[in-house]
């Protein structure tokens, strides 16, 4: 459906431009946000030099059905694997974006997986794993990788629960948005899709 009203919109010479996760349709769709799959392997960079030792590695994403986490999830495999480092990238758990979901997930993994080394939260319900982590005493070799920097991720990195964030530069993204869509209007629909990827901005206990 979404689809197909993308494609309604470029038939009559509107520009479409997708925020954060990719969008397909049959015309030129433009994108605006990370490149997903540096995003993914940045991520796995921060476990393979983190970690004390391999080992066992969580994943939660929101959806299967968005494609920027289904990505991220594919470069954070694609870095492991290049790297024979020795992890396990044990199969993700969705959470569909809520808290109450991640928490209980997170809390699944703890309870069957009591070696896991850490735990990549790749999409929504952050403040649900948190929690769950934060229930159990902390472990100073256990890493966690984040997305976003608010209120709860802040405080997550300053008290060790979260080892890194990967974030959007907000105010930068703001801006690349309303900029895209000028150059898109002024070009006109014949000049193809604009695509521009935001920088990805990392957060750990020592720069927030």
């Amino acid at each position: 459906m979404i689809s197909d009203a993308i494609t309604a919109l470029l038939d009559s010479g509107t520009p479409v431009s997708a925020l954060i996760g990719p969008l397909s349709a049959q015309g030129n769709v433009g994108y605006i946000g990370h490149d997903n799959w540096k995003k993914g392997r940045t991520a796995a960079w921060a476990f393979h030099h983190t970690c004390r030792s391999p080992g066992k590695i969580g994943v939660l994403l929101g959806n299967h059905r968005y494609r920027n986490q289904e990505i991220n999830e594919s470069g954070f495999r694609s870095y492991l694997r290049e790297q024979d480092a020795g992890f396990s990238v044990l199969e993700p758990l969705q959470t569909f974006e809520s808290a109450a979901v991640a928490r209980e997930m997170t809390e699944k993994l703890l309870g069957e997986h009591p070696d896991l080394c850490g735990l990549f939260v790749s999409g929504g319900g952050i403040t649900g794993a948190l929690a769950a982590l934060k229930d159990r005493p902390r472990r100073k070799d256990f890493v966690c990788v984040a997305y976003e920097i608010f209120d709860a991720t802040r405080a997550g990195l300053i008290d060790g629960t979260i080892t890194m964030t990967l974030s959007y530069p907000i105010r930068t993204f703001a801006r690349e948005i309303v900029a895209t869509m000028v150059k898109a209007h002024k070009a006109g629909p014949d000049a193809g899709a604009q695509r521009v990827n935001i920088p990805i901005a990392i957060h750990t206990s020592e720069n927030v």
